[in-house]
């Protein structure tokens, strides 16, 4: 596995903040590696073939590498299948977390279907509550021009951003907002947007709430730049929420009193984010006030991407 791969994981991201006494309970943890087995075996598909060996293997060398050690675990284990499943049975929650995102990064995942899989461990979370969830795989097709092997241009299938693990605060939120935008942003188009709205739940995660503030802008003003592009509206690359929400409105002729409504996760990245500075009054951001601008860009995304279908 590339080194960038190893230490771009759900404990790198989220080093600051504690896990907001949200455990990854033993039983998860035999469920998981069950599943892994299982799925990695071929026994959940007739048409894949065996990869456990080489699974455990590169799993193996990767917390081998993560955590700078020889042997994961801190008493000798007679095989390298004892070490880490002694090791993913007592680690740090974060760390076991960490091993979830790197199942769908080891080299063997082509053979099987990432789509099932993340599905999979999502349903293994969700039958003891515990308040995470996979974003699923993406991918986007792109024309390579010819190699020493493939002379003329050809269509190859590229991940653009993995799996990655997180966090559901309230269930009917996450459900009904949050996870329905990841999924019409998870489409390459909004590949940018995808990329910032989890980078402002990373933010929040951290509890670097201003920094989320910032993010959710972002990923509105994208969502609503890439509408344009596909609608042919014209609009500067350098515009605001706010023009941006008129040129909206106006082409999608929508009621004009939504405006306030989409402009507010704007105001509140003007007001109160550190993107622009404090002088002499820090600007304080609670938790509640990022967790709202979250729903609000989440719903906000939902409706502008479906009112231009």
């Amino acid at each position: 596995m590339e080194l960038d791969k190893i230490f771009d994981v759900f404990s790198r991201r989220n080093k600051k903040v504690a896990l907001f006494g949200y455990n990854i309970p033993s039983t998860i943890r035999n469920k998981v590696l069950l599943f892994c087995q299982d799925t990695f075996s071929g026994k959940r598909s007739e048409y894949t073939t065996n990869c456990l060996g080489d699974f455990w293997d590169e799993i193996h060398g990767t917390l081998l590498y993560r955590h700078g050690r020889t042997q994961l675990y801190e008493k000798a284990t007679s095989s390298r299948d004892k070490d880490i499943v002694a090791f993913l049975l007592t680690c740090k929650d974060e760390e076991f977390l960490d091993f979830v995102e790197y199942v769908f990064k080891v080299e063997c995942i082509w053979r099987f279907d990432s789509d099932a899989i993340v599905d999979g461990i999502n349903k293994i979370f969700a039958s003891e509550n515990v308040s995470y969830e996979l974003t699923h795989l993406i991918r986007e097709e792109t024309t390579e021009s010819g190699n020493y092997m493939i002379h003329s241009p050809h269509q190859v299938m590229k991940t653009i951003a993995y799996p990655q693990v997180i966090r559901k605060d309230n269930e009917v939120v996450h459900n009904e907002a949050i996870k329905p935008a990841l999924q019409l942003i998870a489409d390459p188009k909004y590949k940018t947007a995808n990329q910032e709205y989890l980078n402002a739940l990373e933010d929040y995660r951290k509890a670097e709430y201003g920094d989320c503030l910032t993010k959710c802008c972002s990923a509105f003003e994208s969502v609503m730049k890439i509408i344009c592009d596909k609608k042919g509206w014209a609009y500067a690359q350098n515009d605001t929420a706010g023009a941006l929400v008129t040129t909206i409105i106006k082409n999608l002729k929508i009621d004009p009193f939504f405006e306030s409504t989409l402009i507010i996760i704007a105001t509140l990245r003007n007001k109160l984010s550190t993107s622009h500075g404090a002088g002499t009054k820090p600007k304080a951001v609670s938790q509640n006030l990022a967790r709202y601008s979250l729903n609000m860009t989440a719903s906000a995304i939902i409706f502008l991407i479906n009112e231009a279908r």
